[in-house]
């Protein structure tokens, strides 16, 4: 990686708004969130989120598929065998052994960066850094997560709500749906609750308003309310701040 467009602290730049205009430029590259000894890295290509990998031993893939019940620990440990033999990456083994079909380790390997890429979301602190080029895709098992699926995901697994609200705003700001949220929001897997704290925003109530006229519990109404906002579903009343959304066209690189 020769090329970094984004580099600051966690703190200052929550990881769902990072993910969202990464999403929007569509440029190829890796989001590396790393504290301490401890590194995650997310892969990106047109804006999706194709893998990722952890410093951490227990979320690398032979140690989630066996906590996921996946494989015995007699499969696992061949599968170590065979790597230092081969060179070849273990889920590779796991196939080539019989212990996975190949289907199987896909899902699995979905369910791995998918786990990995929403825990960041509860990193308090760190660095976040872009890195913009080509990496070793030759290397990994190629998905296509829907970025804007995980962020909304992501969101409502932060464990404090009070860290969303923070981010969101003040209590007496007023939310008006967007001009994009009609053509957004069926591409959302937003539940019945989620549409509607939607429908609460009129450009009229103000983020209390919303709250108290929510299905869910405060927390939770916080979080789906501040993911809408992110996605681009609904947008602060006479607010100088945007939040970049997709559109049919290409973005533009900052």
């Amino acid at each position: 990686m020769s090329e970094y467009i984004f580099n600051g602290p966690l703190s200052e730049n929550p990881l769902p708004e990072v993910l969202q205009k990464i999403n929007y430029y569509k440029v190829p590259g890796v989001l590396t969130v790393s504290s301490g000894d401890m590194k995650k890295e997310i892969f990106i290509s047109g804006g999706q989120i194709i893998f990722a990998s952890s410093s951490l031993k227990d979320e690398r893939l032979g140690e989630f598929l066996l906590y996921k019940n996946k494989i015995t620990q007699a499969q696992y440990d061949e599968s170590v065998r065979l790597m230092r033999e081969t060179g070849k990456r273990q889920g590779a083994m796991l196939v080539e052994s019989g212990a996975l079909k190949a289907p199987e380790l896909y899902d699995c390997v979905k369910q791995q960066v998918m786990a990995i890429v929403l825990s960041l979301f509860n990193w308090l602190e760190g660095d976040v850094t872009f890195a913009v080029g080509k990496y070793k895709d030759d290397e990994i098992i190629k998905l296509n997560l829907d970025t804007r699926a995980a962020i909304l995901m992501g969101i409502k697994s932060i464990e404090n709500p009070k860290r969303v609200a923070k981010w969101l705003g003040h209590k007496e700001d007023v939310f008006e749906p967007s001009e994009f949220a009609l053509m957004l929001l069926p591409s959302l897997p937003l539940t019945l609750e989620d549409k509607q704290v939607f429908r609460l925003v009129d450009g009229k109530r103000n983020l209390i308003e919303i709250l108290n006229g929510s299905p869910l519990v405060s927390g939770d109404s916080v979080k789906v309310l501040y993911a809408l906002y992110i996605l681009g579903l609904v947008r602060k009343k006479n607010s100088a701040v945007t939040i970049v959304v997709p559109t049919h066209g290409r973005g533009k690189r900052p």
